[in-house]
């Protein structure tokens, strides 16, 4: 009844771990729903990542451009960078007397050329009054005119806002109207929203006519890793093409491009665009107008270096038909971190422009975060109804498996659809699920554990305490009627050692509790539960609350134990100079019976205890020890269950109000290596030889008998001492009429 209790009062902690599971389900569903198109998932990001790696592109577009390198030994043979733009004008021109399609500065201009004539005379000379120095600057032809010659003939684009921050920026109004080479399809309005860029200096008007300037930047995410690349721009409020997007419709031979407006979205500053085409090829755009990366095996553009492309006997024949972008390589300038490896920033936008041109793009759809999220509740209950009725692991391992099928089912979709699911939040969701019922049972068992110790003050063995957590304490710890096997011990201090603390009480009352917690440790770990009594009086129970066949055995050996446990205690004692010549006295009496075992008590004063014949004869033979000497006292029933196995020698026939008719008692003297010895064996035959001749009446026999007895090893206890006296006075004085060999014991 009591531990039924114990059950029902913590059964409700099973549905706690539930509460906080739903709880946390729905955190994952909001955050899944709000961060479904966010960047900063780094998470689901790198899964993407890691999609993109194993299985990239198939895109058979044939390579269209090609990748004029400012490397380190070009710097060397021409000079450190920056150039004069006249020497970028001449690698413009070299490309396009090679035939090449269009041509890209990939560096941006949108900053004054340092070594203009312009920017010598404003900057070198400012202040000074040296007006024929200044006349002949301005004799000099203008760099930024040489590059806008070069760039006029050619189709191309120069680059700009090398560092615009979409985020920055926010959204933009870009006026459509009068825009050639864009178009917008889709919704009413002429106004699109684009992320704002902006030059970092104005810049030169005789450059800014010759060319289409492009947007050259490239914005990473948060972890630094180039993902999303955006198209289209807002520049002075109208719509910029990005750099990587004006080298497509260049190798696309195409004039216009096509923006398709997202019908059912719309932003205070324009439409928002939802595709992109160009020459018959759509491209699914984010609501930032940006283009998620998704390159084919080959990300590298074939390069020439610019020194060579420059040299009067190049032929530079492998321009021809290519489109070509001149930038600084990866150790001369930026660096840009994609899914795929570490590129230049040319490399980069090539990449992305043979992307564009292969009309291969990922989509993120727009509803891909609602499907998560239910996806998240409605697994995340389904692993919380199947973990009821299986166990730990085979929830855990369905979790496992429904996982498995979700993350097949988004590569998938990624293979043959070029669609990103994220399957982790409804994986997760799973796990969750699966570990909130063993969670719950794990965190009552616990609870229920602790208040079980608690409540039995550490009296129960460790088997027990792991069936109470495995399958709770109503049918291990209910009352019971069975036979067990009772171990009594008493801890006593001498009257003299008594005498010696009487000016310390404080070690005394210490010195017995240490002992007695010793001596509990023991009986624990060796099957036993324990019932603390008065002073230092405890009670071991064997067979109970777990059954053991071999009960009284194990009560024999535990016994054993104790007394070498007692012999550490006194080693110890005497080794300190505070207790040196006090001796604790260990005195155990062991019996066995039919006995009511279970739980006494309530709350934390419960303890677990027994009732019956073996519990009182137990302390009867405990208390026997001051009688017979030092020494481990057993009844019959002890006796003739382990005298095969244990050593003992027969003390006495008792008459006492506890026993119908006379009982024999016994000492366990040893361990089965005890038993098999010579010594042992001479000493027990011989003492049985003396009982036998006492019981009968013999008295010159068992004076004999005695004396042989004393002369074996071990013999000089207590109890030979208390035979030779009764045998002198029943020699003087005679047996009783009523003699049967049995001696009245005082209780």
């Amino acid at each position: 009844m009591a531990i039924n209790m114990f059950a029902a009062r913590f059964r409700w902690l099973t549905a706690l771990p539930l509460l906080f599971v739903i709880l946390a389900l729905a955190v994952i569903a909001v955050g899944t729903l709000s961060g479904a198109h966010s960047p900063k998932a780094a998470t689901r990001e790198k899964l993407f990542d890691f999609y993109q790696r194993v299985i990239p592109s198939s895109s058979s577009t044939p390579q269209p451009f090609h990748i004029i390198t400012i490397d380190r030994e070009s710097l060397d043979r021409i000079g450190p960078w920056p150039w004069p733009r006249t020497i970028l004008a001449d690698l413009v021109d070299k490309a396009s007397a090679a035939g090449a399609r269009g041509v890209l500065l990939v560096e941006p201009v949108d900053a004054p050329d340092p070594l203009s004539p312009e920017t010598i005379g404003d900057f070198w000379l400012g202040g000074t009054r040296d007006e024929e120095l200044a006349r002949q600057l301005a004799l000099l032809p203008s760099t930024d005119a040489a590059l806008a010659a070069a760039l006029t003939r050619t189709r191309g684009a120069a680059a700009i806002a090398e560092s615009a921050s979409a985020e920055a920026l926010g959204a933009q109004r870009a006026d459509m109207r009068g825009v050639e080479w864009l178009r917008l399809k889709g919704g009413d309005g002429d106004y699109l929203a684009l992320p704002g860029a902006r030059p970092r200096f104005e810049i030169n008007d005789v450059l800014a006519r010759s060319t289409r300037l492009a947007i050259a930047a490239l914005e990473p995410d948060g972890d630094g890793v180039l993902r999303r690349v955006t198209l289209l721009w807002s520049r002075a409020g109208r719509p910029a093409p990005s750099l990587a997007l004006q080298a497509a419709l260049i190798a696309s031979d195409a004039d216009t491009a096509t923006v398709i407006a997202d019908p059912s979205a719309v932003a205070l500053t324009g439409r928002l665009p939802r595709m992109l085409e160009i020459s018959g090829r759509t491209l699914p755009l984010g609501p930032d107008a940006a283009l998620r990366l998704y390159p084919s095996r080959q990300t590298h553009a074939p390069e020439t270096p610019a020194w060579r492309l420059l040299e009067p006997a190049a032929s530079n024949a492998q321009l021809r038909g290519a489109v070509v972008l001149i930038g600084l390589d990866v150790a001369q300038g930026a660096a840009v971190k994609t899914p795929r490896g570490t590129l230049s920033r040319a490399q980069a936008h090539a990449m992305i422009a043979r992307q564009i041109v292969s009309g291969k793009g990922l989509t993120r759809p727009r509803w891909a975060g609602y499907v998560e999220a239910v996806a998240v509740m409605l697994l995340g209950a389904a692993a919380i109804m199947w973990s009821q009725r299986f166990d730990f692991w085979k929830a855990v391992g369905v979790a496992a498996l429904c996982s498995l099928v979700l993350l097949a089912a988004s590569v998938a979709a990624f293979v043959f659809a070029d669609m990103l699911l994220n399957p982790l939040p409804p994986a997760l969701a799973l796990f969750l699920g699966a570990f909130s019922v063993a969670g719950g049972r794990s965190l009552g068992v616990v609870l229920r554990d602790d208040t079980v110790r608690g409540s039995f003050h550490d009296s129960l063995p460790e088997p027990t305490m792991k069936r109470l957590r495995e399958e709770g304490a109503a049918e291990i710890l209910d009352g019971d009627h069975r036979p067990i096997t009772v171990l009594a011990c008493e801890l006593k201090l001498a009257d003299d050692d008594m005498a010696k603390l009487a000016a310390t009480p404080d070690d005394a009352t210490k010195l017995i509790a240490a002992a007695c917690e010793d001596l509990r440790k023991t009986i624990i770990e060796t099957g036993g539960a324990v019932e603390q009594a008065q002073g230092g009086k405890l009670f071991a129970y064997f067979n109970a609350p777990l059954q053991n066949a071999d009960h009284i055995e194990a009560a024999c050996a535990s016994a054993l134990r104790l007394i070498e446990s007692m012999d550490k205690v006194n080693a110890e004692l005497e080794a300190s100079s505070r207790s040196r010549d006090v001796q604790v006295h260990l005195a155990i009496g062991i019996a066995s019976g039919n006995c009511f075992v279970g739980p006494m008590g309530h709350g934390r004063r419960n303890r677990y205890s027994a009732i019956g014949p073996a519990v009182n004869s137990a302390a009867f033979l405990r208390s026997q020890a001051e009688v017979y000497g030092p020494a481990i006292i057993c009844d019959e029933t002890v006796y003739r269950k382990s005298h095969h196995h244990f050593a003992f020698l027969e003390l006495d026939r008792l008459k006492t109000n506890f026993w119908e008719k006379p009982m024999s008692v016994y000492a366990l003297v040893g361990n089965p290596f005890i038993k098999s010895s010579k010594s042992y064996r001479t000493l027990e035959e011989n003492h049985r030889k003396l009982l036998a001749a006492y019981r009968a009446g013999d008295w010159a026999t068992a004076r004999a008998m005695h004396a042989k007895v004393k002369e074996s090893p071990g013999s000089n206890i207590a109890l030979f001492d208390i035979y030779e006296e009764r045998i002198r006075k029943m020699a003087e004085e005679g047996a009783p009429a009523d003699w049967d060999g049995a001696h009245r014991a005082h209780v």
